[in-house]
């Protein structure tokens, strides 16, 4: 944390700020701001100026660093100004003066202003000392009521800052979370919170507090039915808190990852990691059965891969992504199905085999979905032997498939020349199945390969 009488020295080693500090009327503010008192590294700088200067001030600006001018918005005066790596937002201010333009804003450690003529910190709210307490303290009783997207945001910065809520904000988050959000926001700026709190570190955090202000379920009301759903005798929690604590073993997961676990796998993809977490076990409200006194949730992973597919297309993932957390929910039960088989003493090598052909480079994901999966059922049906197996049995599939990477022993023109069909898509089908004989260790030779497409044909 940059003490506040720090940050003129701080800011004036900024070779950005020296230019600044000749133009008057503006000031440095939001989470730019926020961030360099926390003593991050900040790029991307939020400035406010006095409408009065028009555009002359970002003008003036772009010129002096030789960057490059981006009117964003000539109607409201927003500008953008560049010079990788740099990025400079310019708008004006939305009040008259600085201090009243502060407190309109979110929360207090968004409400601080550098004033960058005076050299001065503005703080009208105390944001300062949230800061230090590592405190989201909404700025007033109607900040949340005027722009319900700030409850979201609440919690992303929960979960990317790790400060709490502080208890008279997270009462009037309680207060509004009676209503549907989807109601009052916009479904891009919902996107928008969404992906940037799915992305963040502390995200089993922000979870369980959503949760615990009904907000969880005002947002996804499915979840309101996972609450107290009770489970068998492998489980220790009912789906919802089950369902938390998966995502906390997954954030341990995700910190220190097994040593199986390629991380080649996996980068760029922990949000998606998480988002299916927390929805491998939706499915269970619908399939909840009772038999001889027994429960179980036969095929919920099928009904859970719907409902992430349409909450994913609500919240404007893209085609890619979509796909990718289908597959991951889809096949959560997988790796936990062959532990039970080895539990049995039964056969799957080939079946682990066919399987990885389908999920490929989402296996590594899948099986740490799966050991979360695990390490949240505590139940009196389960073992630490359970979790020990899963992660061998990874172990083998994370070998195998990389071993499955091979080159194809036929490729297209060939396959043309031997079976004399013309170009189209029954010569990429012929090359796939081909190819899946060979991952399974069917084909070795070019000689068996042949044989195989002739008997194909």
């Amino acid at each position: 944390m940059v003490r506040s009488e720090d940050l003129k020295a701080f800011l004036r080693s900024r070779w950005w700020h020296k230019v600044l500090s000749s133009i008057k009327g503006a000031y440095i503010v939001g989470g730019s701001l926020r961030d360099l008192l926390l003593g991050k590294e900040v790029r991307d700088i939020d400035i406010v100026f006095k409408p009065s200067y028009d555009m002359l001030i970002p003008q003036k600006f772009a010129s002096d660093i030789f960057g490059k001018l981006i009117i964003l918005g000539k109607k409201d005066q927003t500008y953008r100004v560049t010079k990788p790596p740099f990025i400079f937002d310019f708008t004006p201010l939305k009040e008259a003066e600085i201090f009243e333009d502060l407190v309109q804003r979110d929360f207090t450690i968004n409400s601080l202003a550098w004033d960058i003529e005076e050299e001065k910190l503005i703080d009208p709210l105390g944001g300062l000392d949230d800061l230090l307490g590592r405190k989201i303290r909404a700025n007033s009783n109607e900040s949340l009521l005027k722009d319900r997207i700030r409850i979201l945001r609440a919690f992303r910065f929960r979960s990317t800052l790790g400060f709490d809520i502080e208890e008279k904000t997270r009462l009037l988050i309680e207060g509004l979370s009676s209503d549907s959000p989807w109601k009052f926001i916009a479904k891009e700026r919902m996107a928008e919170e969404w992906k940037k709190l799915i992305k963040s570190t502390y995200f089993s955090l922000s979870m369980k507090d959503m949760s615990g202000t009904g907000f969880l379920e005002s947002l996804f009301p499915i979840f309101r039915k996972m609450r107290s759903l009770p489970q068998n005798a492998f489980h220790h929690l009912d789906v919802l808190n089950h369902t938390l604590k998966a995502i906390e073993a997954l954030e341990d997961i995700l910190t220190a990852p097994p040593h199986w676990a390629d991380k080649g796998y996996i980068k760029g993809k922990e949000h998606l990691l998480r988002m299916a977490t927390l929805f491998h076990d939706v499915g269970k409200v619908y399939c909840f059965k009772r038999f001889d006194g027994e429960i179980n949730f036969k095929g919920h992973q099928f009904v859970g891969a719907k409902i992430v597919r349409s909450v994913s297309k609500a919240l404007l993932f893209n085609d890619k992504e979509r796909k990718t957390l289908v597959k991951l929910v889809f096949n959560h039960m997988m790796p936990i199905l062959f532990v039970k088989r080895q539990r049995e003493g039964r056969p799957y090598e080939r079946s682990l085999l066919s399987w990885l052909d389908k999920v490929m480079d989402d296996a590594c994901g899948i099986f740490l979905i799966s050991l979360a999966d695990l390490e949240a059922t505590r139940g009196e049906k389960t073992s630490d032997e359970d979790r020990n197996t899963l992660s061998e049995i990874a172990k083998r599939a994370m070998l195998h498939l990389k071993d499955m990477k091979v080159k194809p022993i036929l490729n297209g023109r060939e396959i043309m020349k031997i079976t004399g069909i013309s170009p189209g898509p029954l010569v990429g089908n012929l090359k796939e199945r081909l190819l899946h004989l060979q991952k399974m260790g069917k084909l070795k030779t070019k000689s068996e390969a042949i044989r195989a497409l002739l008997g194909i044909i």
